[in-house]
């Protein structure tokens, strides 16, 4: 594709985005699709890769844009315990919709809670938290923003305690996850970014037990207490001590219990990797995802070192064994779940077992950059381009047919992918500035 293409392509996803602003923040999705109003997730991970971009181009209307929709997250936070919707005092919103409920309907069996107001709050979602500490202080970080700040400060130290508090339900020193044995409302079973049920179902139809404990929280979790122990290290000593000691804490016990030596599938050696999620018996689900990839995007960087939550160790073969090609297609990117795992599914209804995600694929390409595996992060990048510029829009997610073909997602239901999302739009941006 030639310059000027490229180009055209850049503005279109720039306007793809900006048509996503609201008064109040980023709908993940255009407006009359079955995402489109705020998600914690979403907004949080849109807006870091907002940043990016602002870093690379400077354009106060992106700051702005950031801006608005973190004061929006702090204002939407948990404040009480609400088993049906999953609120926690400090947790950050899940979904918030103030209208068309009715998509929940085929999600669940039971309905998911209304609030007496008549609006949708739900929180069930374990990364929402670490993530928006890691927007507002990132943001912070770039515009030293004070008046932000000063707004923004509670509701930090109140994600931060969730973190420390009810993100840890068995106090293994791992952010954990459950639904509430007496909720009586509708809700998610899987509350990670893979957040459909078939993504952690093994290969006998079971489902692991609770609590459970994603993979690629921790990395984020880890970098959230990371960045603010050192915004704190000035002011409040003994708050620094103990967000940075809880999370040595954490990346002592995820290098022992989530790094695993696979069986040699290869010819040229066995790979250190990380395994899916711990299930609530504390046995660690091997399935092999791209997951693990997304805690080499949540790094902290400084003149001297760059580290996340995985020992530097294991990194050269961990980013070897996810360019093999049950993993890597050349023409597509990295795939959600191996083609080895005997619960991938190659076919046009798969959503998290083997199919691609630009926004997926856009974190992991940065994870890549930030320990100069510049080689493999191209590969990635080119890699995730071309689906995108075939579908001409930044589409939530896609499948590769057995014939080559790209195809988009489409559920046994008739559920449809997203044709603007956007983390993917805020993906594409980050590749083609």
């Amino acid at each position: 594709m030639d310059t000027a293409a490229i180009s055209q392509f850049r503005e279109s996803v720039y306007q793809n985005l900006l048509d996503l602003i609201t008064d109040t923040g980023i709908r993940a999705s255009g407006k009359d699709e079955i995402y489109g109003c705020i998600f914690g997730r979403d907004s949080a991970l849109t807006i870091l890769k907002i940043l990016k971009v602002y870093k690379k181009s400077p354009s106060l209307e992106l700051l702005q844009i950031c801006r608005k929709a973190l004061l929006t997250l702090c204002a939407l936070q948990g404040k009480e315990t609400n088993i049906e919707s999953g609120e926690q005092p400090g947790k950050f919103i899940h979904e918030y919709r103030t209208e068309k409920h009715e998509h929940l309907t085929g999600l669940s069996r039971k309905p998911w809670y209304i609030y007496p107001d008549g609006i949708m709050r739900n929180y069930d979602s374990l990364d929402s938290t670490p993530l928006a500490l890691m927007a507002i202080y990132k943001y912070w970080e770039v515009t030293q923003d004070r008046e932000f700040l000063i707004l923004a400060l509670p509701n930090v130290e109140q994600g931060l305690n969730w973190i420390m508090t009810y993100g840890d339900a068995n106090k293994d020193s791992l952010v954990d996850y459950q639904l509430h044995a007496d909720r009586k409302h509708g809700g998610l079973a899987v509350q990670s970014w893979t957040d459909s049920h078939e993504s952690l179902k093994g290969v006998n139809g079971l489902f692991p037990k609770y609590p459970i404990a994603p993979v690629e929280v921790q990395g984020k979790a880890w970098l959230a207490l990371k960045l603010w122990s050192k915004f704190y290290a000035d002011r409040s000593p003994q708050f620094a001590k103990k967000l940075s000691d809880q999370a040595n804490r954490m990346k002592y016990v995820f290098n022992k219990l989530f790094i695993f030596k696979e069986d040699s599938l290869y010819e040229d050696g066995d790979y250190y990797f990380g395994g899916q999620a711990i299930d609530g018996e504390g046995r660690l689900i091997k399935t092999i995802t791209a997951n693990p990839l997304i805690c080499l995007w949540a790094a902290e960087k400084s003149k001297d070192q760059t580290e996340c939550i995985i020992k530097e160790e294991f990194l050269e073969g961990l980013v070897a064994r996810a360019f093999k090609p049950d993993l890597f297609d050349e023409g597509a990117g990295i795939r959600t779940m191996s083609a080895l795992s005997p619960t991938f599914n190659p076919n046009k209804d798969s959503y998290h077992n083997g199919s691609f995600w630009p926004m997926l694929n856009g974190l992991i390409t940065e994870g890549l950059e930030n320990f100069g595996f510049l080689h493999e992060a191209e590969r990635l990048k080119q890699a995730s381009l071309k689906p995108l510029f075939h579908f001409k829009t930044p589409v939530e997610l896609y499948i590769k047919d057995h014939t080559g073909n790209f195809t988009e997602y489409l559920s046994a239901t008739g559920q449809t992918g997203c044709r603007v999302q956007a983390w993917s739009a805020a993906s594409v941006l980050d590749w083609l500035t």
